[in-house]
């Protein structure tokens, strides 16, 4: 059922419409009142929205805006007197699909109606085909903005062309598996195999027939060979989870295998060679636990050839907005639901401090899609997932001039992030809504990010995608 919402003054011309288009699977509701009109898209968005210019109360491009803001991928067609074309076609550069000039024949209308519901149904074909490559792990690269972020990304890039082994670091949660994932789908192995191990999660006395498998007889019980999970990756890609867990030594046997890239299955003696790629994470440091004992300084060097680092999401401001939005696009498409959020929404996760990181946003977003019944998520909405962070009291245990500084260098960094987010990203339209120049609100932004930006802010005030 294709469900198609007029928004005109002029009832007679609502009533036209909708005799026009009346067939089987097409519903057309019409609103004379544009405020109601635009309450209804955003409660539950339509397929196709037709939408007069000028109306008393609120204007076309007032009801545009509003809808493009919150669904981007609405197709919106205007419909136009002779002297408003002007500005149905400044509309169409800035989004709207197309428009119609008053008076027009049933079959233009019919015409835009079918070309912009045949845009809708290929937009969502390739939304699905979107979601299940993100299901797979096999999305094109990480979803960020933040430049820490993204030079890491880059970083795992060019590492992927190569088979050198790469230590992924990071707290739970910031997406180690997911740049794994990224680094395989990136190499010449990408069409291998990809086989995660989480090395944590397997009792010490299986972890070891696990990896390496076990010939028949090698143990009671083994009735049959198997192969282990390193042998399985042959082609493809090995991803050892949580390698700090690995007890000392497993790390032997396992640093044998790096070395040679042969291994033996228990009770066996034929060689297995594996061709295989490495990458390891952890969110442990492994350097103290060389200095405790517990980890093998050789191994650790011969698995960090290349060393990826991911903030944790309270260091990626940009990223939480940006990916609240990604996880509720593809919430939405599972769930059968139409959502979005609203800019104080946005503001709302951007004061939390995320200590799950991504994995934790992730789950809070699955959980509003799965409850609300659809339209624009607030604030409230958050219920008990929305805890203010305590600013003042984590920097008690500071000097009052050093906990001040702190204090005002976070506050800068969240506002000017907060003002950055509302505008889409435009610098330019946040420092105007700040009050101040572009050179100033820049300023703001390096703020507390200084070390991990560096010279990925442009100095000279240049800017890009504006």
């Amino acid at each position: 059922m294709s469900r198609i919402l007029v928004i005109d003054d002029e009832a007679a011309l609502g009533e036209n419409i909708q005799r026009m288009l009346r067939e089987p699977g097409t519903l057309v509701a019409v609103f004379t009142d544009p405020a109601k009109g635009l309450a209804e898209c955003l409660a539950n968005p339509p397929d196709l929205v037709l939408l007069d210019v000028r109306m008393p109360g609120m204007s076309g491009e007032e009801v545009f805006a509003r809808l493009h803001e919150a669904y981007p991928g609405l197709p919106i067609v205007f419909l136009t007197a002779f002297g408003s074309v002007e500005s149905a076609v400044l509309a169409m550069r800035n989004g709207a699909f197309d428009y119609l000039q008053k008076p027009f024949k049933r079959e233009d209308l019919l015409l835009v109606v079918k070309r912009a519901l045949s845009h809708v149904k290929l937009e969502r074909e390739v939304e699905t085909l979107k979601g299940r490559l993100e299901a797979l792990g096999e999305a094109d690269s990480p979803q960020t903005r933040s430049p820490t972020m993204l030079d890491q990304a880059e970083k795992g890039r060019r590492a992927a062309a190569t088979d050198a082994t790469v230590m992924i670091l990071g707290e739970s949660g910031t997406g180690k598996e997911v740049m794994a994932r990224f680094m395989h789908n990136q190499s010449r192995r990408k069409d291998g195999p990809f086989v995660p191990v989480e090395c944590s999660a397997m009792p010490g006395s299986l972890i070891e027939s696990e990896l390496f498998g076990y010939e028949r007889g090698a143990f009671t019980g083994a009735e049959r060979t198997k192969k282990g999970l390193i042998e399985s990756a042959d082609g493809g890609t090995l991803f050892l989870d949580e390698i700090g867990d690995l007890g000392v030594e497993l790390q032997t046997r396992l640093f044998r295998f790096v070395e040679e890239r042969v291994l033996r299955r228990l009770g066996g003696l034929t060689p297995v060679r594996v061709d295989c790629r490495i990458l390891c994470a952890t969110n442990q440091d492994l350097v103290a636990k060389i200095k405790a004992g517990s980890f093998r300084e050789e191994l650790y060097y011969r698995l960090s050839v290349v060393t990826v680092k991911l903030p944790p999401l309270r260091d990626r401001q940009e990223d939480i907005a940006h990916l609240a939005r990604f996880f509720l696009e593809r919430f939405s498409r599972r769930y059968g639901k139409s959502l979005s959020g609203s800019p104080r929404f946005y503001e709302a996760l951007m004061s939390q401090r995320w200590p799950g990181n991504v994995r934790q946003l992730k789950n809070v977003m699955e959980r509003l899609t799965a409850l609300h019944p659809g339209g624009v998520l607030q604030p409230e909405d958050l219920g008990e997932d929305f805890q203010p962070a305590d600013a003042v009291g984590g920097l008690s245990s500071l000097p009052w001039k050093d906990a001040r500084e702190q204090y005002l260098a976070s506050f800068e960094s969240s506002y000017a992030q907060t003002v950055l987010a509302r505008c889409g990203g435009n610098v330019s339209a946040a420092a105007r809504e700040a009050g101040v120049d572009r050179k100033t609100f820049y300023a703001l932004l390096k703020r507390d990010r200084e070390q991990q930006v560096g010279e990925s802010i442009p100095q000279d005030g240049s800017e890009s995608g504006e």
